[in-house]
C-alpha cells in the first residue's frame, strides 16, 4: 500500500498550499508533483538555478495532485535574480509572471499580447506593422535595450526584435527593483523570458496554427529523461512562423531551444540551455515619425503598407548558457553560470516621416547593421540560518558582464526623397539594392558587480537590506575607430525594504532602491543620430500590499521614481538633461467567482513629468506615457459541454503626448479580444483547439516610444491553433 508523508498529504489537502508548490528535484527523496489545471498553474519545472528544495518526502512513490481551479498566482515561487527564488507574495516589489499556459490561452504572438492585462505596462510599438519589433514601457519608462531584457536571468540585446514565445515556459516582469537584481538597467523594470525547462517524464507535443491574413505556425515540443534513473533530463522545442502579414509584408521566424539538466551526484547538477532564432522580414518599414510642427496625424489601420516592397531585415540570434548548481550543505547552495549571446541584425529599408496630419509623408532609403556580443558570468551562494529568534535568508554573488556593440558606419538615411500620401501611395525607395555596410566598434561596455542581501524575519516582520557595487566602464567610438568618450562609474546601489504580514494572507511592504542605467542614444529620426550619453542614477520608493485568499488575490502599489530626463528638443536633437518624476498607483485582482468563472482586472494611474528640464519643457508631461490604464478579462467554462471554455477581455489606454513640448496628443483607445478553447481526448491523447480574435472592433490607434515615433496598432486579427499531446 502506498504511503504519503505528512507534508505531501497537506499539499494535496489544502488548496492554497497545493497551488504554491513548485517542483524541485531532490535526487535522494523524489516526489513528483504533476499539475493538471485549466487555469494558470504553479511553476511545473525546476528553475534553471534551483533553490533549496521546497517539497520533500520520505517515500519513493509518485504523488499526483489534480488541480480543479485557478491557482492563486501570488503563491508561485519564481527565480528573481539577486533575490534568489521566492514567491511573488513574499517579494517586496511588484512582480508578475505569465505562464506558457496563459500565453497559449491568449494566443499571444509577441510581448504586447503577453502584457496586455498587466497594470502599469504599456505597449509602445507594434512588431507586425514595422520591422522594429514589439516592445513595452513599464511605469512610463522604456526598458533598457542592452540590459532590460533577459533570457533565464542573463542579459540579451533586445534591439528591435521579437522573441518567439513558443520556446519559453514563462515571461516575468519585475518593476522597480531591477538595478539591485540585475545591475545596470532601466529602473522601470526588467522582462525575463525563461526557456522551457527539462522534464523528467517523456513528452511530445505538436502544434499548428494560423494567423490572419496568411501566417502559418508550427511547433514541436519534446523532452524527457535519457536514462531510467532520470539523471539526464532534456527539452527540445522547434517553432516556425511563415507567411504574408496584413500590411503586404512577409515574415519568416524560425527558433530552436534545447535545455538539459544532468545529475552528476545527488547534490551537484550541470545545466546547459541554448536558444537560436533566425528572422526574415520583407517589405516592412524601419521607422515612422511625425515631423516637428505637424499636428495630430490621422489614425490609420495596421494594414497600411509603410515599407518599400524590396526592403528586408534579418535577425540572427545565438544564445547559450551553462553552469553548475551545488547543494553543498543542508541549507546552502551555490550556482555558477556562463552565458553567451550574439545578435546579428541587418536592415536595408526605408524611413517614413509624416509631413501632414492627413497622411502626407516623405520617405527615404535607410539602412543599419547591428552586431552585439555578450559574455556574462554569474556566481551566487544562497542559504538560510538562525540567530536566536531571527531567521536569515542570505544571498551573495558577483556578476561579470561584457557587452560589445558593433554598428554600421554607413547607417542612416540615404539619398533621394519621395513624397506621397499613405492612403494612396506606397513608399518605394530603399537601400536594399545598394546595401554596403562598413562595421566599426560603436560601444564597449563592461561591468563587474558584487552584491549581497539579507532578509531578516522576526515573527510577522521581515527586513531586507542589500547593496550592489558596480565597477562600470563604457567606451564610445567614432566611425573612424577613434575613442570619443569614456564613462567610468563605481556606484553602490542600495536596497532596503520592510514587510509586515498582517495575517498569513496579507503582506504589506515598503521598499526603497537606487538604480543606475546606461545613458540614452539618439534615435534614427534625430539630428544627432547615434550620439551616446552617460549613465543615469535613479531612486524609487514603493508602498504596497498583497492579498492571497482562497478564491481571490489582489495587489496594490503606490510608487514614486526620480530619474534623469531625456527628450527630443525643438531643434530635433536628443538631449539628456534635468530630472523626470514618475509617480502613481497600480492595482490588480483575480477572483474565482464560481467554480467555472474566473475574472481579472487591473487599474493604473501614472503622473509622469519633467520636474527639471530646459525652458519650455519643465513641468511638461513625458511623451507617450498614458496617465490612466485599465483592463478586464474573464474565463468561463461551460458545464453543458465538457472541455469548452470562453475568454474575453479589453484594455483601455488614455490619451498621451507625442512630444516633449506637449503640442500633439495621441488619442485614447480601447481594444477588445475574444477567445474560445475546446479540450478533449482522442484515445489516450490530449487535444486542445483554440480560436481568438484580437481587436474585435478593428479599432485604429497609435502606439509610440516617444521621440515623435508612431506605430499603427494591430488591426482585427484572427488566430486558430490546434495542440496534440502524444
Amino acid at each position: 500500500m502506498k504511503r504519503l508523508s505528512l507534508r505531501a498529504f497537506l499539499l494535496i489537502s489544502l488548496p492554497d498550499l497545493s497551488m504554491a508548490a513548485t517542483v524541485h528535484h531532490d535526487t535522494r527523496k523524489q516526489t513528483r508533483i504533476h499539475h493538471t489545471s485549466t487555469g494558470e498553474p504553479a511553476a511545473n519545472s525546476p528553475a534553471h538555478h534551483p533553490a533549496p528544495h521546497d517539497i520533500t518526502s520520505d517515500t519513493q512513490e509518485s504523488v499526483t495532485v489534480h488541480v480543479t481551479r485557478q491557482a492563486p498566482k501570488l503563491a508561485r515561487k519564481v527565480p528573481l535574480g539577486a533575490f534568489g527564488t521566492r514567491s511573488e507574495f513574499d517579494t517586496p516589489f511588484s512582480v508578475s509572471t505569465i505562464s506558457a499556459d496563459r500565453i497559449e490561452q491568449m494566443q499571444a504572438t509577441d510581448i504586447n499580447d503577453v502584457m496586455r492585462y498587466e497594470p502599469g505596462v504599456q505597449a509602445n510599438s507594434n512588431g507586425s506593422s514595422t520591422a522594429s519589433g514589439s516592445s513595452v514601457r513599464v511605469r512610463g519608462l522604456n526598458l533598457d535595450w542592452t540590459n532590460g531584457y533577459k533570457i533565464d536571468g542573463l542579459a540579451i540585446p533586445y534591439w528591435y526584435i521579437d522573441l518567439p514565445l513558443a520556446n519559453f515556459d514563462r515571461v516575468q516582469v519585475v518593476k522597480g527593483a531591477s538595478a539591485f537584481m540585475y545591475g545596470f538597467g532601466s529602473p522601470g523594470g526588467v522582462l525575463d523570458y525563461q526557456l522551457k525547462a527539462p522534464v523528467e517524464e517523456r513528452k511530445l507535443t505538436l502544434e499548428a496554427g494560423y494567423r490572419s491574413d496568411a501566417v502559418f505556425r508550427q511547433m514541436v515540443d519534446a523532452g524527457g529523461s535519457l536514462d531510467k534513473n532520470h539523471r539526464v533530463e532534456t527539452r527540445f522545442v522547434f517553432a516556425s512562423e511563415v507567411g504574408n502579414q496584413v500590411n503586404d509584408s512577409f515574415v519568416r521566424n524560425l527558433s530552436l531551444s534545447f535545455t538539459t539538466n544532468v545529475r552528476i551526484t545527488n547534490n551537484l547538477h550541470w545545466h546547459f540551455n541554448s536558444f537560436y532564432m533566425n528572422t526574415l522580414q520583407k517589405g516592412m518599414v524601419n521607422t515612422i515619425a511625425s515631423a516637428n510642427g505637424v499636428g495630430a496625424v490621422e489614425t490609420m489601420s495596421g494594414r497600411e503598407a509603410f515599407g518599400a516592397p524590396d526592403s528586408w531585415k534579418t535577425n540572427d540570434m545565438k544564445r547559450f548558457s551553462t553552469g553548475f548548481d551545488w547543494d553543498f550543505s543542508k541549507n546552502w547552495s551555490a550556482h555558477l553560470t556562463y552565458g553567451y549571446t550574439h545578435l546579428d541584425e541587418k536592415f536595408p529599408s526605408n524611413q517614413v516621416t509624416f509631413t501632414g496630419t492627413n497622411g502626407d509623408y516623405m520617405s527615404q532609403a535607410f539602412e543599419m547593421v547591428r552586431v552585439l556580443t555578450y559574455h556574462q558570468v554569474d556566481a551566487t551562494t544562497q542559504g538560510h540560518f538562525e540567530t536566536g529568534p531571527l531567521h536569515h535568508d542570505v544571498i551573495a554573488g558577483v556578476t561579470w558582464l561584457r557587452q560589445m556593440f558593433d554598428a554600421d558606419a554607413n547607417s542612416g538615411v540615404k539619398g533621394a526623397v519621395e513624397y506621397g500620401n499613405i492612403f494612396v501611395d506606397r513608399p518605394t525607395l530603399t537601400s536594399a539594392t545598394s546595401f554596403n555596410p562598413r562595421m566599426y566598434r560603436y560601444i564597449d561596455y563592461q561591468q563587474i558587480a558584487p552584491f549581497w542581501s539579507d532578509t531578516v524575519t522576526y515573527h510577522r516582520w521581515s527586513l531586507m537590506a542589500g547593496a550592489r557595487y558596480t565597477n562600470y566602464l563604457e567606451n564610445d567610438y567614432s566611425t573612424s575607430g577613434t575613442q570619443t568618450a569614456a564613462h567610468r562609474n563605481n556606484p553602490v546601489t542600495p536596497l532596503v525594504s520592510l514587510s509586515y504580514k498582517v495575517t498569513p494572507e496579507i503582506n504589506t511592504y515598503f521598499s526603497w532602491v537606487q538604480a543606475m542605467q546606461s545613458g540614452g542614444q539618439a534615435g534614427t529620426s534625430n539630428v544627432n543620430y547615434m550620439q551616446v550619453f552617460g549613465p543615469i542614477r535613479s531612486d524609487e520608493y514603493e508602498l504596497g500590499v498583497k492579498i492571497q485568499k482562497k478564491k481571490w488575490t489582489g495587489t496594490l502599489a503606490v510608487f514614486r521614481m526620480d530619474t534623469g530626463a531625456a527628450y527630443t528638443n525643438a531643434q530635433n536633437y536628443y538631449v539628456q538633461d534635468g530630472l523626470s518624476r514618475y509617480q502613481g498607483v497600480e492595482a490588480a485582482g483575480s477572483w474565482l467567482l464560481t467554480r467555472d468563472l474566473n475574472v481579472n482586472g487591473s487599474l493604473a494611474y501614472l503622473d509622469a513629468r519633467y520636474v527639471e528640464a530646459a525652458a519650455g519643457y519643465q513641468n511638461h508631461k513625458l511623451e507617450a506615457v498614458a496617465p490612466f490604464q485599465a483592463s478586464f478579462n474573464a474565463e468561463y467554462r461551460l458545464k453543458v459541454i465538457k472541455g469548452l471554455s470562453f475568454n474575453a477581455g479589453f484594455n483601455y489606454v488614455s490619451k498621451s503626448w507625442l512630444d516633449a513640448a506637449n503640442t500633439v496628443r495621441l488619442p485614447s483607445y480601447i481594444v477588445g479580444n475574444l477567445g474560445a478553447a475546446y479540450s478533449t481526448k482522442i484515445g489516450s491523447h490530449h487535444v486542445v483547439l483554440r480560436a481568438s480574435v484580437e481587436n474585435i472592433g478593428n479599432v485604429r490607434y497609435w502606439l509610440s516610444r516617444g521621440n515623435r515615433n508612431l506605430f499603427p496598432g494591430a488591426p482585427r486579427t484572427v488566430s486558430l491553433n490546434a495542440r496534440f499531446d502524444l
